[in-house]
């Protein structure tokens, strides 16, 4: 059987060799995609990320992989976005100068520091609150719910519509949404491929119907 084949884009801010070893760890092929192509061949997509909203946004744009981001969440193809590429997928951020995203989904990006929060950058372990059914089997939820996961962030996804709220999180007493998801489209907003043998079984078992 021939292993699914996932594109990762390249936006030169992100540490692509770690999402990469992940996705082949759990059982995909990669494909480092740094320009507008066919996605027809590809199983899955993923959009990680670290760094500024602006300057992420602007490359998407001057490579035209907006052109093929925007296809493929057209066409419902599989996609997995990561930290900064979670928060992508928003209508805005105010990171640096206010800034639109992919507009996917329809909330805003937020900064902590308007916030009561323990930590305006929230660098390390946090743990998740997950909903039950983004998992496909209930052992599944028993394995991560609550569990720690790896975070980097400064701002965070104010997602107000419960609909797409699978994960939530607290920093301080503030709580906040670390997963999403839409259709064939899932989000983390930590880094499961920074997580551990904990964040390498939640990326197994988020693409479970892969390898079914």
């Amino acid at each position: 059987m021939t292993k699914p084949l996932a594109a990762i884009i390249n936006l030169n801010t992100n540490n692509i060799l770690s999402i990469r070893r992940a996705l082949e760890f759990v059982g995909f092929r990669t494909e480092i995609i740094s320009e507008n192509t066919n996605i027809d061949k590809f199983d899955m997509i993923v959009l990680p990320g670290v760094g500024a909203f602006n300057c992420a946004m602007q490359r998407l744009e001057e490579t035209s992989l907006i052109k093929f981001v925007n296809e493929s969440l057209n066409k419902e193809k599989y996609f997995m976005g990561i930290c900064l590429g979670m928060q992508l997928l928003f209508s805005e951020s105010p990171e640096f100068k206010k800034t639109k995203g992919l507009s996917f989904f329809s909330e805003k990006i937020e900064n902590f520091n308007k916030f009561n929060v323990n930590k305006k950058t929230f660098i390390g372990w946090n743990q998740v609150k997950f909903n039950k059914n983004f998992f496909i089997e209930d052992e599944d939820f028993l394995n991560f719910n609550e569990k720690y996961f790896y975070f980097v962030h400064s701002y965070f996804v104010d997602c107000k519509n419960q609909k797409y709220e699978y994960g939530t999180s607290f920093n301080g007493t503030k709580e906040f949404v670390s997963v999403v998801k839409r259709s064939n489209v899932i989000a983390f907003q930590f880094h499961p491929e920074k997580s551990g043998l904990t964040g390498l079984n939640l990326l197994k078992a988020s693409t479970k119907n892969f390898f079914s």
